[in-house]
Formats: structure tokens, sequence, C-alpha cells
């Protein structure tokens, strides 16, 4: 494929818009965030007469569910060209005025944010000083009630309490529900089994539903506890589709009126609807979020085959429109020949989900890229995913593992990666590979690793520790030396290196890819956002520079003026993809 052409098909991938449902407010106005104008904004629709607007001029970072007590809109925006420092604003949908909504604090990571409809609580960080704030729709003054370690999440808030779940036992294995009392500003920390999981609460009174796994340690359950009676109780619900699904973890959860609940359940890379324990139909692929307004949901619905669109579903029967979406381009879609979930066996037994896109444009065996996912605390599931879908459509297979370390599969699953970055989860993403190889989808000369974030880090790993499996790689965003992210990172990512080496501090140095640079063998293109504050560049630099004096071949790509979250802008992905292509069509072809 020739330049102009190339370029051509990765402006038709990235142009393709995504929506997602933030919820309805009071007078029925439905909320959803959009990159239709290039960069993330939130949009709104009025349900009663069918009129669209624009919410936000500028971009935004972060966002909070509406409230159906208020028409203000409550989102962050980044005001640091990408270092994610956000002040926090309302819109009012009435007036679209907009009022800062952070008076008193400097901008500042903010990780969890819950609004009631009058009051806002979230979690956020100043470089190595991390605390928990309180703010309203009234005074619109921002005030720390809390000191915070830096990895706790507000997820509610009402007019007597802040909730939200972190690591408060200095346990990298557990997370803790915690609640502050507004009159006394106390910290309660309440888990019903020490070492177990619990996340997300949201409040209805002095009631919390959250989500926990301490029954078997593994897999989630949904529960209520009552912070006046200390009492805790596992959700009843009216229908049995819940328990039939048996849903490994929830993406998202909620009151509905009448005190009933309804909840997404997730598992083996999808997910599905539940009110008051009933299915709600959906298409296959991935419920990301939903609003329950009478007989119908409101839902963002995603697939590999359909980018995320905002429908509205009746409950009963399933049937659906369109309220905001898109299709994708039946070019790229034509390139997707069939898509395989296998679990692939890996050194120690251990099964590793993973998903196999194979392309109607590549022989078999072909040319494959190998895709570790970021976070690790994530997964690639059943939904869309422009880079994927691009490199399908170029021509090459996809093999994208879900390691050890990846959400969807279990507490049991998701924990075997503390204490073992670049350990386990390095050698499951070399086991995908090589199965990929003895089953003849991938030529074995022309096998590449691309990742992103924590799979960038994969990548420099792979290369340097495994390099006789890559005729090249393409690492983004990466970490390179753990000594360095680790002395640069404010008070949340302190924590996160923390958790994710289970406090292993002396592993620093032996996983970090510059111990081991002197091994790449073959080319490696670097691509990394200017002020990235998740993984900073400096280190990345040096790793370059490392690269440069032992005459290994490379190219570094900077992205300016852009963050980690580089998503957000249509621009800077179709900068990314562009170099990502250009560099395996040069090494791959």
């Amino acid at each position: 494929m020739d330049l102009e052409s190339l370029a051509r098909l990765i402006k038709k991938v990235v142009s393709v818009p995504r929506y997602s449902l933030v919820g309805i407010t009071r007078s029925n106005y439905l909320v959803y965030g959009s990159t239709i104008e290039g960069v993330y904004k939130l949009y709104a629709v009025d349900l009663n007469t069918g009129r669209e607007f624009k919410v936000s001029e500028e971009p935004v970072h972060l966002e909070a569910s509406t409230s159906r007590r208020s028409d203000i809109v409550v989102y962050t925006r980044d005001v640091s060209k990408g270092f994610e420092l956000v002040k926090i604003y309302g819109t009012d949908l009435r007036t679209l005025e907009t009022y800062d909504l952070s008076e008193g604090v400097r901008p500042h990571r903010v990780i969890g944010l819950g609004y009631d409809g009058f009051r806002l609580a979230w979690s956020g960080s100043i470089g190595t000083e991390a605390s928990i704030y309180l703010s309203d729709t009234s005074s619109r003054r921002a005030e720390p009630v809390a000191k915070a370690r830096g990895r706790e999440y507000v997820t509610d808030v009402n007019e007597r309490y802040i909730v939200g779940h972190g690591h408060l036992r200095d346990d990298p294995f557990s997370v803790e529900l915690f609640a502050i009392d507004l009159k006394t500003l106390e910290m309660k920390v309440f888990t019903p089994r020490e070492g177990s999981v619990n996340r997300s609460p949201k409040l209805l009174g002095s009631k919390v539903l959250f989500e926990s796994n301490y029954e078997n340690l593994d897999t989630f359950k949904l529960y209520l506890y009552d912070l006046e009676s200390d009492t805790l109780e596992p959700v009843k619900l009216a229908y049995s589709d819940l328990y039939s699904y048996d849903p490994v973890e929830y993406l998202d959860f909620g009151w509905i009126d009448g005190g009933g609940v309804w909840a997404i359940g997730k598992k083996m890379g999808r997910s599905k609807l539940f009110v008051n324990g009933a299915e709600v139909r959906t298409l296959e692929g991935m419920v990301l979020s939903a609003e329950i307004c009478g007989d119908h949901a409101f839902v963002t619905h995603t697939s590999l085959r359909n980018p995320p669109r905002v429908l509205k579903v009746d409950i009963r029967s399933g049937a659906y429109t369109v309220v905001a979406g898109s299709e994708a381009p039946e070019e790229v879609l034509s390139s997707l020949a069939e898509v395989m979930y296998i679990e692939v066996p890996s050194f120690d037994g251990v099964k590793v989900p993973t998903y196999v896109l194979v392309s109607s444009r590549a022989p078999r065996p072909g040319p494959l890229v190998v895709y570790p996912h970021g976070g690790p605390w994530a997964e690639v599931s059943d939904s869309w995913s422009p880079i994927l879908l691009l490199l399908t459509s170029l021509g090459y297979h996809v093999v994208a593992p879900n390691f050890r370390g990846s959400t969807g599969y279990g507490e049991k699953f998701r924990k075997l990666d503390l204490g073992d970055p670049g350990g386990g989860d390095l050698e499951d993403v070399v086991h995908a590979t090589r199965w990929a190889i003895d089953n003849r989808i991938a030529d074995p000369d022309k096998v590449a690793i691309v990742g992103y974030s924590y799979g960038g880090y994969m990548t420099f790993m792979a290369m340097v520790k495994h390099p006789e499996l890559w005729k090249c790689g393409v690492a983004s965003a990466g970490v390179t030396d753990w000594v360095e992210d680790y002395e640069l990172a404010d008070a949340f990512f302190k924590r996160y290196d923390e958790i994710l080496f289970a406090g292993r501090k002396e592993l620093f140095v032996e996983r970090s890819p510059i111990t081991y640079v002197q091994n790449l063998r073959s080319p490696i293109c670097i691509i990394h956002p200017q002020n990235d504050s998740r993984c900073p560049l400096r280190p990345i630099m040096k790793f370059a520079y490392k690269l440069m004096e032992l005459g290994k071949p490379f190219e570094l790509h900077v992205i300016p003026d852009i963050g980690h979250a580089i998503s957000l802008d249509t621009e800077a992905l179709a900068k990314y993809l562009l170099y990502v292509t250009m560099f395996l069509r040069k090494h791959l072809a």
C-alpha cells in the first residue's frame, strides 16, 4: 500500500466517532460524550423535544455521572497540555453557563469523581500529596476533607457521606471501602473479609451498594452494607437471570427507582445488562454503561465490529434505536475474516485468554502483530479497537493475549501479576506468540510486537528478553526504567508502582528494559507523548540514547503537546497510527 492510501485508511479508521453515555438529568436531557469533532467533548439531547446541542466547547478529560436531581453536568478539563492536571467545571444545561467548581485548589490529577446533583467529591493528587476534596454547585469552593495515599477512588457522595475504595490496609492484594462522615470528617474503612477486593460503592441514604469477591476471593457478587447499622447482606434480586449468567465481575451498577438495582455483568470479554436480575437483551459485545429510565435502558454498546454507540433499548423486548452513533467502514470490517477466542497454556499451565483476529488480506501463515494491552489491569475484549482493525485492514493477523494481570477473568488471575511485572505476564505473551507460529497463523520470519502504555513496557521487555522472536517492534508510551519512573511519579503513580510490584522495589532494576538494552537485535520504533505524566519521557530519551551508543536500529517519535490519553485526540491518534504502520510496512513487508 502506498503512503497516500495508507494515510487515507488511517483517516477513515480514526474518523469513526466514538460515543459514550454519561446519563440523564432532572429535565430529561440525555448527556453523552463523543469524538465527533476530533477531540472528546460532551453533548446533550432533550428527550422531550429531540433538540441536540453541545455542552462543552473545550475538550473533556473525565466526567461524573449525571444526577436526576440537577441539570448541571460536572466534568474535568486538562489545563496542562496533557500532563493530566485538571480543573473541575459544571455546565447548566438550561443556560449553558459554565462554572469553575474547584476554586481554591490548583490544577491536579483527579482520579475518582462522585456527584449527587449538589455536592461533588473527588480524590486527587498534586505532586507527592494526595487528598479527598469536597465542593458544591452553589459555593463552588473546593476544600480537602481527608488525606489520602494516592490510590483512593471516590465513587459517590450525598448529604452525609463520601464513599469510595482503595488500598487502605497497605496490602496490594486487597481493596477496602471507605466512607467519610461529612458531619465529623471521620473516615471509616470497611471490608467484609481481610484480603478481599471490594469496589465502586454507590449510596442510597446510608446504604452502600458495592461489588466484592469476599466469599471465594475470586469472582464478584453484589452486596449491601448499611453504614449506620453496620450490617451486610447480599443483594436480593427479583429475577434469576443474573445468577444464571454468573459474571466474573461488574463493569458498573447502580440504584433504580424504588430501591431496585441494575448491573452490567462481565465475563470472557463480553458483558450484559440486568435490571433487578432480569437480562436486558442487547447485541453481543460489550455494554459499557447504562441508565434506566422507565421501560427503557439507555446504554453504551460496542463490539469488535461496532464502534461505541448510545442505544435506547426496550427492557422487555430488547428492541433498540440508536440515539447517537456511527457505523464502521465496510472496507475495515471486510478485513476481519475470523475472530477466535482461545486459551493458550503458558509456561506454568496457566491458561491465557487470547483473541486472534485473522485478516482476510493476509495468507496463512502470514505476517503477525502481537498486541499486549495496556493497564496491566485491563483487557482486550469484544469491543471496538481502531488499532486492531487497522492492522487487519493492512493485512496483518493479530494475536492479543489477556496475560496474567488482565481484568475480566477473576481476581486470582489478575493478582498473578502483582509482584511479578515483566515476569509471568511476559511469558504469557511469548507463549501466545509461539502458539500462533505452531498453528500456522504466523510466518515465524514476520512477527512483530506492538503495545501502548503497559503494552509498551511489555514490548520493550519482549524485545530485549526474547529478541529471537521478533522481526521488529513498536513500543509506545511505555516504561524503560522503573527506578526513574518511580522517582518522577506523583502520589497516584508512586502507589501504582508500589502495588504493581507488591512492595518489591528491589525488582525495579531487574524488571527494567534498560537493564537488558544490549540484547536488542531487531529494529524498534519508540513513540511517546511529550507530556506523558504516567510514563514520563525522560527515561525513554535515556533508553534511546543508549540504543544510539550501542549502534542498535531504532526510530524515535515524540508527539508534541499531548499526554498519555492519546485516544481522546483524533489527530494525535492518527499520528501514532501512522508511525506504527509505516514502521511495520518497512520491516514486516
